[in-house]
This record gives C-alpha cells, sequence and structure tokens, in this order.
C-alpha cells in the first residue's frame, strides 16, 4: 500500500501505537493518535512521549470520538478490543482495520527479507529470542521485535536492511491480520489463557491460528507434535509443515534420545548436546530449542552454527532465573508465568520440593488441573493478589497452604516453611495487573525482596 496521504487512526498510545505513529509519518501518511485514557494518565507511561511529540500530530485523549471514521484505516494496538463500539462503527463502514503487525508486514511484504513469526500460550519470548541470537551469532543482519517489547514498526523496516526478521505474536495482534504471511509460521503451544477477553477457548485457538492463514505450500509452519491441537491445527491449511518433538522421534533431523539433543541435518554435521549443557533448563525448553534449530536451519544455517547458538545463549529474564541461594534454599524467579500451563511446566522442571508463590489478576482460568503437579512437587503453596481465595479453594485440601497480603510478606513466609535443599518459586499462574505494572515489574520486586532477605 502506498500510505502517501492516507488519513491512519492509531488507536492506543502504548509502544505500538507510538511506533505506528512515527512510521506513518515517515511514509508521508496523516496519522490521528487516539487513546481512551486521559492525557495525564497515558503520556507519561510512555519513555519519551511527550507533548512535544504530540505537537506533531492530531490527537484525542480521555475517549475514541468518531473523527476515527474519516479515516482510511485504523491501526488499533493489540491491548484493545475488537468489539468496542468505535470499531464496531468502522466495520460496518467498510474502514479496515489492522493491527500494528500487518503495518509492518505490508512495508515490507516485496521485500527479500525473511520473516520468522513465533506465537503459543508459552515460550514465545525465549524461542523468539533464541532464533534472534543463533541467527546474529551467524552473522545474519536481524531485527527481533513484537509481543517481545519493541513494536514491528519501530525499526527502519522500510530502508530493506534486514535479512531476517523475528517476530513475537500474541492472539490479540493476530486478531487483526489481513495479508500477514510469515516464511516461518511456529506455533508452540495452546493451552487456556486470556479467557477474560475471548469468549471460549475455541476462539482462542481460532486466533492463533491465524498464524498460518495466509501461508501457502512456500511458506513453512513447524508445529509441537507432543500439544494436540497443535498436532491437528494445520488442518485445512494449504502451508507445509515440519513437526519436532521431545517425546517421540517423529523428525529425523532434530530429535531426543535419552537425555541428547541430537541434530542430524542433511549434510550437515551430526552433533549431540546433553541436556545438562544446554543453557535453559526444563524438557519444555529443550521443546522450545529443537522449534528454533529447525526454523534456523530452514533459514540456511549449519548445524555448528545452530549448536553454538545454543549454547552461547543466556535465557531470558523472569523465565525460571535463578537468582540467589539463602540458607542452602534456592530462589526462583518464574514471574512470567500468568497461566496454569506455565506453573505445570515450572513444577516440573526442578528435582527438590518447591515452596509456590502464587497469584494474581483474574483472566477467568480454571487451576485444578495443577492439583496433581502440586501435590507431587510442591512442599509449601503461599497465596497473594486478586486470586489468592479462589486458588486457596482449589488447592487448600491438597497442600499446606497460606495466605499473605502482598510478594514481599508472600516471599518471608516462603523461606520461614522451607527445608534446606527446597526450592522457593514464584511461578504466579496469574496476570500482574492487581499489584504491579506487568510481569516484569513483578519479578523485579522479587528480586529485589530475595536480595534484601540475602543481606
Amino acid at each position: 500500500m502506498n500510505f502517501k496521504n492516507k488519513r491512519v487512526a492509531v488507536l492506543g498510545m502504548a509502544c505500538s501505537g507510538i511506533a505506528a505513529a512515527i512510521k506513518l509519518k515517515t511514509l508521508n501518511a496523516i496519522p490521528f493518535l487516539s487513546e481512551i485514557k486521559p492525557i495525564n494518565e497515558s503520556v507519561p507511561a510512555f519513555a519519551g512521549i511527550d507533548t512535544q511529540f504530540l505537537g506533531d500530530y492530531e490527537y484525542e485523549f480521555g475517549g475514541h470520538s468518531e473523527k476515527i471514521l474519516d479515516s482510511d484505516l485504523i491501526i488499533i494496538s493489540p491491548g484493545i478490543p475488537i468489539n468496542i463500539p468505535i470499531l464496531e462503527k468502522a466495520f460496518n463502514k467498510g474502514i479496515p482495520v489492522w493491527s500494528e503487525l500487518e503495518l509492518g508486514f505490508q512495508i515490507v511484504k516485496n521485500f527479500k527479507t525473511k520473516i520468522i513469526a513465533i506465537t503459543g500460550s508459552n515460550g514465545k519470548s525465549t524461542t523468539a529470542t533464541l532464533i534472534y541470537h543463533i541467527l546474529i551469532k551467524a552473522g545474519g543482519k536481524a531485527i527481533l521485535a513484537g509481543n517481545i517489547g519493541q513494536a514491528f514498526t519501530s525499526f527502519p523496516i522500510e530502508k530493506d536492511l534486514y535479512d531476517f526478521i523475528v517476530l513475537e505474536v500474541s492472539s490479540f495482534q493476530l486478531d487483526k491480520i489481513f495479508e500477514f504471511k510469515p516464511d516461518i509460521g511456529i506455533i508452540l503451544n495452546i493451552t487456556p489463557d486470556h479467557l477474560n477477553r475471548y469468549e471460549n477457548f475455541d476462539n482462542y485457538i481460532k486466533s492463533k491460528s491465524k498464524i498460518l492463514l495466509n501461508q501457502t505450500e512456500n511458506e513453512l509452519a513447524i508445529l509441537n507434535y507432543d500439544d494436540s491441537i497443535c498436532r491437528n491445527i494445520a488442518t485445512g491449511f494449504d502451508v507445509k509443515r515440519e513437526f519436532y518433538s521431545v517425546k517421540k522421534l517423529i523428525n529425523p533431523n532434530i530429535f531426543v534420545n535419552e537425555d541428547q539433543l541430537i541434530f542430524h541435518f542433511p549434510e550437515h554435521s551430526h552433533i549431540q548436546i546433553g541436556f545438562q549443557d544446554l543453557p535453559i533448563i526444563g524438557l519444555h525448553n529443550v521443546s522450545n530449542i529443537s522449534a528454533s534449530a529447525i526454523a534456523c536451519y530452514h533459514c540456511g544455517l549449519n548445524s555448528n552454527e545452530i549448536s553454538d547458538g545454543i549454547l552461547s545463549f543466556s535465557g531470558l529474564e523472569h523465565r525460571l532465573e535463578p537468582i540467589a541461594i539463602i540458607k542452602d534454599i534456592n530462589f526462583i524467579n518464574d514471574s512470567k508465568a500468568t497461566n496454569s500451563a506455565s506453573v505445570k511446566t515450572a513444577l516440573q522442571s526442578f528435582d527438590a520440593p518447591i515452596n509456590l508463590i502464587m497469584g494474581g489478576s483474574n483472566k477467568n482460568e480454571d487451576f485444578s488441573n495443577l492439583k496433581p503437579f502440586i501435590k507431587k512437587n510442591v512442599r509449601n503453596l503461599i497465596l497473594f493478589g486478586e486470586t489468592k481465595d479462589i486458588l486457596y479453594k482449589t488447592f487448600s485440601n491438597v497442600i499446606n497452604t497460606y495466605i499473605v497480603d502482598n510478594l514481599k510478606n508472600a516471599t518471608e513466609r516462603a523461606l520461614a516453611v522451607a527445608y534446606k535443599g527446597d526450592y522457593i518459586l514464584l511461578s504466579p499462574g496469574c496476570a500482574s495487573y492487581d499489584m504491579f505494572k506487568n510481569f516484569e515489574d513483578r519479578g523485579r520486586k522479587f528480586k529485589e525482596i530475595v536480595l534484601y532477605l540475602q543481606r
């Protein structure tokens, strides 16, 4: 699309909205900025965005007015539900509504840049960052963008500078794609999440599957065979597909043999990496590494480049992150665990009793599926936040359970009841917005508390 002189409304002044507005201005479009929060609540939240910046744009704060309907195109931020009244009117009027992800794709779709897009309920950030790390270490020109922090359009993508664009994409971003089509689309897993936004789990699955929507036999879908939904999700799509598994010999090019990860790509070196040598722990991360290796192989890297990239990776903050050892008790920060599937994964990643800290804002999730894992792996359960009463009702007949007022009290209680050799694990299973800005804020507060206790 030629954006010159196009009137484009940008809804939401968070990272992707600001990036989209700046990019549209660069492309000689006429952006109109609309934010539902009042200006005094919105502008200070975004680094470097102030009234001087806004002076270059027409804008409104405190609500979405019908001025939006004067646009040729509407770009929405991921946090904006697509069923709000102003968008219903836009749909009825025939105005295209895109996510910022679609805007970025429209800018780069005719370039030779290879797009690798990763979605799933859990593991997206780790996998996307690992792929990016492997590509960069092998000498590729790449960017890492999307749901992981930096917006797709915040990079100079219109200049055709990159060999690879690695995107972490959420269901919210996929809800309003039009032509978006990754060269390699990866679905890691699909488990119940965001059920406060989606009417039911099936609708959430449909949103995730949109990553395959526009792919053809010329593009590749990489799918987790161990996840039954992923195993079947590509049915009905024309895309080429390649599966990986840590449980069965599904893919002869990359597979698990006892505690070894094997690369046996055609015409490449045969490489074995022991699980103990992998930089990130847990069988779920062996799965994420497998998906990353397949993607990088299809980007033209050889097995030595791929294994070198894997072994030099350092992991991500707030994902099963070791913090400290106090009184022979290990503290682990897994603040990114915002659903029960993530907690389940964390509980299966350690070989000693766990004192588990859970709780946060409510996403209407049923946690009862965790009962057998908590009964088997957890010594004490400490609860705080908006969901503490729901969680207490679910687990108090399974394990020693405590309710406290805040994260500091939760951490102190966990230390008081833990034994030498135990783990204290923050794996909340819930979003963070009841008490924190985001999961990063929650994780950093936890680390501050632990470091204070270490004194």
